[in-house]
């Protein structure tokens, strides 16, 4: 079951938020469990932005969460992702639907566009198979 997420998920989105900058960032951004925690409750009481989880009979297995925002440049309204993480073993059966109802969310907020970040190969293959084509890739640098 896919619903949005309430202050009691958050405890478990932070887990997964973990999880995911440990997966793909480990080496380049640092683990802070307190700000997770303030971008969730931040999304949840934003009206143009959305937490979704999904559930099964043991617990929230996934989870997705955009803004949208007028384009800097264009004005056009685009629902960005923050973060998409489902747990490896209901990936194949989770992490699509989860997909496809954060696109009808963001449509029901008024984005014509979705943006979704690739954090490897695989996950931009998948993007492609779905019909989504690459923007921009993005570079960082340590200043420090």
């Amino acid at each position: 079951m896919i619903r949005e997420a309430t202050e009691s998920d958050v405890p478990r989105i932070v887990e997964m938020g973990i999880a995911f900058l440990r997966t793909h960032y480990a080496d380049k951004l640092e683990e802070n469990p307190s700000k997770i925690e303030e971008t969730v409750l931040g999304l949840l009481g934003n009206p143009n932005g959305r937490a979704l989880i999904s559930e099964n009979g043991h617990g929230v297995e996934g989870m997705l969460g955009f803004v949208v925002f007028p384009h800097f440049f264009s004005g056009t309204m685009i629902a960005g992702e923050l973060a998409w993480f489902v747990e490896p073993e209901a990936r194949g059966r989770v992490g699509l639907s989860l997909l496809r109802e954060a696109e009808n969310a963001a449509r029901t907020l008024g984005a014509k566009k979705m943006q979704m970040v690739s954090p490897d190969g695989r996950v931009a293959k998948l993007y492609k198979r779905l019909g989504y084509v690459e923007v921009e890739t993005t570079y960082q640098r340590s200043l420090t």
